[in-house]
């Protein structure tokens, strides 16, 4: 029996829909694609600005 790893299709779409909204508007345009995202049952992305969140945090990763 196989179990599937990794995000969902949900999560996946409602990334990288949170990050085009970022990278077009900043903060606001995250704030668009969280609201577009919510309202068909996809989910939100968010972000706090805790520095030591292990799910925020900012990386140094490129």
């Amino acid at each position: 029996m196989s179990r599937m790893k990794g995000a969902s299709l949900a999560e996946v779409v409602t990334r990288h829909l949170h990050a085009a909204g970022r990278t077009v508007a900043g903060e606001n345009g995250g704030r668009a694609a969280n609201a577009v995202t919510s309202a068909v049952g996809l989910g939100r992305i968010d972000i706090c600005d805790h520095p030591a969140c292990p799910d925020c945090a900012p990386t140094d990763r490129a």
